[in-house]
C-alpha cells in the first residue's frame, strides 16, 4: 500500500495557504487607489502600501531562505521602502508571483532549512508565514474599520461570518 501522508499534508498545506492568499489579495483590491499610500490613524501605524509592502518582502525573504537554505535578515528581498512606493497594481502583480513561488515550495520535497542559526522544517516556515500573513490581517481589519471599507468577504469565510456580526 502506498503511503499518502506528505501528499495529504502538502495537499492540506495548499489548501490553507490558497487561503490565506485569496484574503490577502481580497484586502488589497479592496483599499481604494485614492487612500491606498495613507495612513488611516494620524499619527499612528503605518500607510496601507506599507502593509502590503511588509507582506511582499517578507514572501520574497521567506522565498529566498528557503531556496538557499538560509533564512534571516540578510535573505533577498525588494527593500521595503521600494515596495512601499508600488502602485496597487504593481503590488498585485508581485504577490501573485509569490504565491505562485509559494505553491511550488509547499508541493516540493521538505527541506531543512537555517532560520536565523536555528534548523527547522519548510512546512514549519510555512506555518509563521502565513501566521505573519494573518498578523497583518488583523491590522488591515482595523485600518478597513477605520476608513469606512466593509471587510472582505474572504476574510469573513475564513473567520466565519459569525465573527463579523454587530450584535
Amino acid at each position: 500500500m502506498i503511503d499518502r501522508t506528505e501528499d495529504m499534508r502538502s495537499s492540506e498545506a495548499l489548501k490553507n495557504w490558497k487561503e490565506c492568499n485569496e484574503v490577502t489579495m481580497s484586502f488589497l483590491e479592496s483599499v481604494p487607489e485614492k487612500i491606498y499610500p495613507n495612513k488611516p490613524f494620524q499619527p499612528r501605524f503605518r500607510p496601507f502600501s506599507w502593509e502590503f509592502a511588509c507582506l511582499l518582502t517578507t514572501r520574497q525573504m521567506y522565498i529566498n531562505g528557503i531556496k538557499c537554505g538560509n533564512l534571516d535578515g540578510n535573505s533577498e528581498c525588494v527593500p521595503e521602502k521600494e515596495a512601499e512606493e508600488y502602485s496597487k497594481e504593481k503590488m498585485k502583480i508581485e504577490l501573485a508571483r509569490t504565491d505562485e513561488l509559494i505553491h511550488e515550495i509547499i508541493k516540493g520535497k521538505e527541506k531543512t532549512i537555517t532560520f536565523f542559526g536555528k534548523k527547522t522544517s519548510t512546512p514549519a516556515l510555512m506555518s509563521w508565514l502565513m501566521q505573519h500573513e494573518q498578523l497583518h490581517f488583523g491590522k488591515l481589519m482595523i485600518y478597513a474599520a477605520q476608513a469606512g471599507l466593509d471587510q472582505p468577504k474572504e476574510l469573513k469565510k475564513m473567520w466565519g461570518e459569525g465573527s463579523f456580526s454587530k450584535s
